[in-house]
C-alpha cells in the first residue's frame, strides 16, 4: 500500500521554538547563576498554597486523574461566576487551541490572525489542513487594525484569533473597539480571544471575554495557570465558552489530558489572592524599572499590559541573544517574529532587571 505524501503539508508547519532552558545553557556554556527572562514565567514562582497541595498529592500519582477536572471545574466556575459546563481544561491553553482547530477547521478552511502574534495559532490551523490569513499590526506601538482583520474575513473563514495582551508585543485591544468588532463579525465565525496575560492588565478599558460569552456571542476566551499563577511546569490552561461550544471541544479532547498534580495545584492557587497581588506589583515595578533603564540606553519598549516588554535593541537580536547568553541572561529574539532587531524580555525581580540592563548596555556597545 502506498503511503500518502504528507511532505508538502509538513513543510508548511513551523515547529514551536521555546525559550532556551536554563539547563541547556548550563550544559553548553558551563555557566551558573543564569537568569531566564525569555518565557514570561513568574519570577516569584508558584503560590505556596499550590506547593503544599502538590506535596499532599504526591502519593496519589499511581491513580489516573479525573478526566473531567470536576473539583477544579467547580472551583473555577464559582470564582468566574459561570456555569461549570462553560469550561474546558487543557495541557496548557496551547492544547485547547488544538481542540478548537480539530473541532472547527476542515482542510481548506481559513483562520485569520495578526502578525506578529503567538505562533501556535498558525501551527494549530495548519495542523488540520487549514489556511492561516495574516493581518499585520500597525504603527510604532504595533496596534491591532481590527478593520483590516474584518476585511480579511471571507466565506472560507471559520476562526479569528485575537491575543490581548498580545504576545510578543504586550499591546491590547480596548473594549470599545472590541465591542464594535464583535458586532460586525459574521455569526458563523468563531472568535478566539486569548487572554493568557489578562491578570496583569491595568488598563480599565481592556475587555473580558466573559462579557461577550454572557451575551451569547460565539467567543472562546483562553486563559492559563502558567503565567501569573506560576504553574508553567505543570501545563494547565483553560477555555471559557458557551456550553454548546465546550461540548464540541470535548468531543476531540483526549482522556486524562490534565494531570492530577496540575489540577490540585490550580485549585489551591485560586485561593491565594496575596500571591496574585504580589505578582502584579512585581510586574508594575519592573515595567517602570526597565522602561527607565532602557531609556538611558536610548531605547523605547512598546507600551505593554503584560509581564514582558518588547523593545527594538537597534542591533541584531541573534547577536544580542548570544552575547547576553554568555553573561548568563536568557531573552527572546525578535527574528522569529519577523523583527530581527527586537528582543522580548520577561519582567523579573529588581536584581534580575538590573543585571539585564547592565548586560544589555555592554552587549550593545560590543556589537556596535
Amino acid at each position: 500500500m502506498n503511503k500518502p505524501d504528507m511532505r508538502s503539508c509538513l513543510e508548511l508547519i513551523k515547529p514551536y521554538v521555546p525559550g532556551k532552558p536554563v539547563e541547556e545553557v548550563e550544559r553548553e556554556l558551563g555557566l551558573k547563576d543564569i537568569i531566564k527572562m525569555a518565557s514570561n514565567e513568574n519570577p516569584l514562582g508558584p503560590s505556596q498554597f499550590a506547593v503544599k497541595a502538590m506535596q499532599e498529592h504526591i502519593e496519589k500519582m499511581h491513580i489516573y486523574p479525573d478526566g473531567n477536572c470536576f473539583y477544579l471545574r467547580q472551583a473555577l466556575a464559582a470564582k468566574l461566576k459561570i456555569a461549570p459546563d462553560q469550561l474546558i481544561f487543557g495541557n496548557g491553553s496551547d492544547e485547547v487551541l488544538t481542540f478548537i482547530t480539530l473541532a472547527y477547521i476542515n482542510p481548506g478552511d481559513e483562520a485569520v490572525m495578526v502578525a506578529p502574534s503567538f505562533s501556535e495559532y498558525d501551527f494549530a490551523t495548519r495542523l488540520v489542513g487549514g489556511v492561516p490569513r495574516f493581518v499585520p499590526l500597525t504603527g510604532d506601538n504595533y496596534s491591532y487594525d481590527l478593520e483590516a482583520v474584518l476585511r480579511a474575513v471571507n466565506k472560507k473563514t471559520r476562526l479569528v484569533f485575537i491575543c490581548s495582551p498580545n504576545n510578543p508585543t504586550g499591546t491590547i485591544v480596548r473594549k470599545k473597539d472590541m465591542d464594535l468588532f464583535i458586532e460586525r463579525l459574521p455569526e458563523n465565525v468563531l472568535l478566539i480571544l486569548d487572554q493568557a496575560y489578562l491578570e496583569y492588565v491595568n488598563d480599565p478599558e481592556h475587555p473580558s471575554g466573559l462579557d461577550y460569552i454572557e451575551k451569547g456571542h460565539p467567543v472562546i476566551a483562553l486563559r492559563t495557570f502558567s503565567k501569573i499563577y506560576g504553574l508553567a511546569g505543570l501545563r494547565i490552561g483553560y477555555g471559557i465558552a458557551p456550553a454548546e461550544i465546550i461540548s464540541d471541544l470535548n468531543r476531540v479532547r483526549e482522556p486524562f489530558n490534565v494531570n492530577a498534580m496540575a489540577q490540585a495545584a490550580a485549585i489551591a492557587a485560586l485561593e491565594d489572592s496575596e500571591h496574585l497581588d504580589n505578582s502584579r506589583n512585581l510586574v508594575n515595578k519592573a515595567r517602570k524599572q526597565l522602561t527607565e533603564g532602557l531609556a538611558e540606553l536610548g531605547l523605547k519598549p512598546v507600551p505593554d499590559q503584560a509581564n514582558f516588554c518588547f523593545v527594538d535593541s537597534k542591533v541584531d537580536s541573534k547577536q544580542a541573544f548570544q552575547a547576553l547568553l554568555k553573561r548568563g541572561v536568557i531573552v527572546r529574539t525578535g527574528d522569529i517574529f519577523g523583527l530581527p532587531t527586537f528582543i522580548r524580555v520577561t519582567y523579573g525581580t529588581a536584581e534580575q532587571n538590573s543585571r539585564f540592563l547592565t548586560a544589555l548596555k555592554e552587549v550593545i556597545a560590543e556589537i556596535k
